[in-house]
């Protein structure tokens, strides 16, 4: 074939291959003339910066205008069956337009926000997802716990037990000893707070609630209902000469006796031939009324003793659990406060595990106190 021909040939194909593609085009571009016939559609920007800032039975939320033109904003919840058609408003200091939602249930909402021109040409739909809290929120939080409440030369002193992330601080009211009432704010890094002033026979309790706030952008504060604890005088520890362990649960020369002879340095080791529970008991030779018991943990700490059940009897006969109690991970003595103050001879400490998930543990020194 001569080199005339194929090139009229390669024309001729091309030429056809472009009218097909533009008959092709124009069929496809038909379905949409109606909607561009009267020119290009407009759009208005969306919400910038969108934040939702939750509440107790309340939300707003807030965002920046991208778009000067936008004079109305919709708003869609509850899958559409709630909605809120508002002007545009925005402040001149934020430079921000906020929406508030009052008289909401409890529970999590999704927004759909939506805004409009005069020409009432619309923005993308733009999603957000918002929480708001109530009684059932409020019925879950925990007052901080107190370890401790120990007045001494007029000056009581409130020791915390570990708090709630979401807990900001707690409100302590307390009178003095000349009546006069105070209102003390503890911040949530305290572990402990003094009054001052303080007199036992005048005023023995105090009243305080915690504070949470449960989210960052939180609208409100929440608290827990009003707690009263009493405050109690100084430990008096009883004597431990006359103390008789009765337990065979030791390892070699590191017995039980060494938890009564004032040393720290000494210690009982729980047996290496079994795992726990270990078991502890004690015959104090006589009936006391005990608030608590004062330990020192083996030092350096290493897998220092935990989780402890106690129970106690006046005939090592009938036992009556006092409750499960957690010892301190701390090398100083510490005082271990019973829900309940009890009368006993006998108790038995059941050791359950130690700080390092080991199979035993060492104590060093024990006692039992009042006050």
């Amino acid at each position: 074939m001569k080199v005339e021909n194929i090139k009229a040939l390669k024309h001729g194909f091309g030429l056809f291959v472009l009218v097909t593609s533009f008959i092709a085009c124009s069929k496809m571009d038909d379905p949409y003339k109606d909607f561009i016939k009267d020119g290009s559609i407009t759009y208005v920007g969306t919400p910038d910066s969108l934040t939702v800032y939750p509440g107790k039975n309340r939300l707003k939320l807030e965002w920046r205008l991208s778009d000067p033109s936008a004079t109305r904003a919709r708003i869609y919840w509850n899958n559409k069956s709630d909605s809120l058609n508002i002007p545009v408003s925005v402040d001149p200091q934020t430079q921000k337009m906020s929406v508030w939602l009052n008289d909401m249930r409890e529970g999590s909402y999704s927004f759909d926000i939506t805004l409009y021109d005069k020409d009432n040409n619309r923005s993308v739909v733009t999603n957000t997802i918002g929480k708001v809290y109530g009684d059932n929120y409020v019925n879950t939080l925990l007052a901080r716990p107190v370890k401790s409440a120990v007045v001494e030369n007029e000056k009581a002193t409130i020791t915390w037990g570990a708090a709630d992330i979401t807990v900001v601080a707690t409100e302590l009211l307390y009178n003095d000893k000349n009546g006069q009432q105070h209102t003390v704010f503890v911040p949530v890094a305290d572990v402990s707070t003094e009054l001052m002033n303080y007199s036992l026979s005048a005023h023995d309790s105090f009243q305080y609630r915690t504070l949470y706030v449960p989210d960052s952008l939180s609208l409100d504060t929440f608290y827990t209902a009003t707690q009263t604890t009493k405050v109690t005088g100084p430990a008096i520890e009883y004597a431990r000469g006359a103390w008789v362990p009765l337990s065979t649960d030791f390892d070699g020369n590191r017995i039980v006796k060494n938890l009564f002879d004032n040393s720290t340095s000494t210690i009982w080791h729980m047996s290496k031939a079994f795992s726990y529970p270990h078991n502890l008991v004690v015959d104090m030779g006589t009936e006391n009324l005990v608030n608590g018991f004062s330990y020192n943990q083996r030092t350096p700490l290493d897998g220092a003793a935990k989780l402890v059940e106690i129970q106690v009897s006046s005939d090592n006969v009938s036992w009556r659990s006092l409750g499960a109690y957690t010892f301190e991970n701390l090398g100083t003595k510490q005082f271990l406060e019973l829900l309940e103050p009890a009368t006993f001879r006998y108790f038995r400490m059941i050791f359950k595990s130690d700080y390092k998930n080991g199979q035993f543990t060492a104590l060093s020194e024990l006692g039992a106190y009042k006050r």
